[in-house]
């Protein structure tokens, strides 16, 4: 009978109960961080939303311009048309609208004067905003004829 007792019983839930114990305390772990971040981003978005949802015009526009590029953007564009008028889609476009006035400007004036320094450096820099790295980097190149020194 003494041989049989290094044998173990495969009817010995012992070991099992100590598995129980460690994903109890496992799921507990996973559940308190759960709480605890879910508490977190909610103290960090509750003051945006609440502007939101209260119909505070500043941050309808900012939300809407961080979302241009999302195919609800138009569904969500006419329901503020609806709360603030037709002027939000041109409060949300006033700024890129701004940076290719500011362009068209620009490029008048190097009509001008071609060869200078600070406008060419400042089309570079418009253009590099925009995403047009083609059209900034030949700026810059045309800066560094004028003057070497810039850029550095």
């Amino acid at each position: 009978m003494k041989q049989h007792q290094n044998i173990k019983n495969p009817f010995d839930f012992a070991q099992g109960k100590q598995i129980s114990k460690f994903l109890k305390f496992m799921f507990f772990l996973f559940l308190s961080a759960f709480l605890i971040l879910n508490i977190f981003f909610s103290q960090i978005i509750s003051p945006l939303y609440y502007k939101f949802v209260n119909n505070n015009r500043n941050s309808a526009i900012s939300f809407l311009q961080k979302i241009k590029v999302l195919p609800e953007y138009q569904k969500i564009l006419e329901m503020n048309n609806d709360i603030y008028g037709p002027t939000v889609k041109a409060e949300i476009f006033a700024q890129e609208n701004g940076k290719k006035d500011l362009i068209n400007n620009l490029e008048q004036q190097l009509i001008i004067s071609p060869k200078s320094r600070d406008i060419l450096y400042s089309l570079y820099q418009l253009y590099l905003t925009e995403g047009d790295k083609n059209q900034a980097n030949d700026y810059l190149k045309r800066a560094k004829e004028v003057d070497p020194t810039v850029g550095l």
